[in-house]
C-alpha cells in the first residue's frame, strides 16, 4: 500500500510536468511547485485550524503558567483549571498536532518518489541554479532558503518572545530544516520552501484576523462601558431632577424667599 502511495506521488509529478510541457515551460521544478500549491490548498482548512490553535495556545500561556504556579501542590485542581481555560478560549491542545501528522507521510512519500526518480527528460530536471532536483543542491542555496523561510514563519507566529520554549524553537527549527535540505534531493526542500512561503502569507492572514477580532471585542466592551456610564449619568440627572422637584415642593418656598419676604413685609 505504501509503495502504491509513493508511486502515486511519482505519477502526479509526471502529470504536472506534462502540464508544464503543454504550456511551453517544461520543468520538473515547476511541476513540484504546482504540486505544493495543490497540497497547500487541500490542507488549507486543517492548517488554518492549526495556526489558529497554535496562536491561541501561545496567547494563554501566561495564564496557564499562573495556574500551574498557584496549584502546583494539587495537580488535579491544576488540570481542572487548565481545562477550564482551554474551554473558555476554545483551544484544543492537540489541534496543532494533526496537520503535522498529515504532512509527515506526504514528506516521506515525496522523498522516496524523488529518490532515483525517472525523469522523462533529464535536462528538464534542472531548476534555476540546481543542476538536478533529484540530487542535493551543490551550492546549499536551497538549504539557506529553507532555514530563512522557516525562521520567518516561526518569527511571525510567535506571540511571546520571552517564552524560552518558543524562543528556542525559533532558532532550532530553521537549523534542523537547513540540515535536512542540505542532505536530501533538492526537490524536497524546494517543496518545503514553497510550502513555507505560502504558510507565511497564511500566518499573516491569521495574525491580521486575530488582531481584528481583538479590536472588535475591545470596541464592543468599550461601547458597553460607555452605555453603562451613560445610564449612570442619566440616573444621576434624573435623581437631580427629582431632588429639584422635591426641593421646590418641600423647601423651595423657604429658598425661594417669596413667602418669607411677604411675612417680613407684614411685620414691617
Amino acid at each position: 500500500m505504501w509503495h502504491a502511495f509513493v508511486q502515486w506521488f511519482s505519477d502526479i509529478i509526471q502529470f504536472l510536468y506534462g502540464i508544464t510541457l503543454s504550456i511551453g515551460f517544461p520543468n520538473y521544478g515547476l511541476a513540484i511547485i504546482l504540486m505544493t500549491i495543490i497540497i497547500k490548498v487541500l490542507l488549507f482548512p486543517i492548517t488554518q485550524k492549526q495556526l489558529k490553535s497554535m496562536r491561541a495556545m501561545q496567547e494563554i500561556q501566561p495564564q496557564l503558567r499562573r495556574i500551574q504556579e498557584a496549584h502546583k501542590e494539587d495537580p488535579q485542581v491544576m488540570q481542572a483549571k487548565i481545562m477550564e481555560v482551554y474551554k473558555e478560549h476554545g483551544v484544543n491542545p492537540l489541534g496543532g498536532c494533526l496537520p503535522l501528522l498529515v504532512q509527515m507521510p506526504i514528506f516521506i512519500a515525496f522523498y522516496q518518489s524523488l529518490y532515483k526518480f525517472d525523469f522523462a527528460v533529464k535536462e528538464h530536471a534542472r531548476f534555476l541554479w540546481i543542476p538536478n532536483i533529484g540530487n542535493t543542491d551543490p551550492y546549499y542555496i536551497i538549504a539557506v532558503l529553507a532555514a530563512v523561510t522557516t525562521y520567518v514563519q516561526q518569527k511571525i507566529s510567535v506571540v511571546d518572545t520571552k517564552d524560552p520554549t518558543q524562543k528556542s524553537m525559533l532558532y532550532v527549527m530553521p537549523l534542523f530544516m537547513a540540515w535536512i535540505a542540505a542532505t536530501m534531493p533538492a526537490g524536497l526542500p524546494l517543496y518545503w520552501v514553497t510550502f513555507n512561503i505560502l504558510g507565511i502569507f497564511q500566518q499573516l492572514y491569521v495574525n491580521w484576523s486575530s488582531r481584528q477580532a481583538k479590536v472588535a471585542v475591545g470596541a464592543g466592551g468599550q461601547e458597553e462601558i460607555h452605555l453603562k456610564e451613560g445610564t449612570i449619568k442619566r440616573g444621576k440627572n434624573e435623581a437631580s431632577a427629582e431632588e429639584r422637584v422635591a426641593g421646590r415642593e418641600k423647601g423651595g418656598k423657604k429658598k425661594d424667599g417669596r413667602t418669607n419676604n411677604r411675612k417680613k413685609g407684614k411685620k414691617r
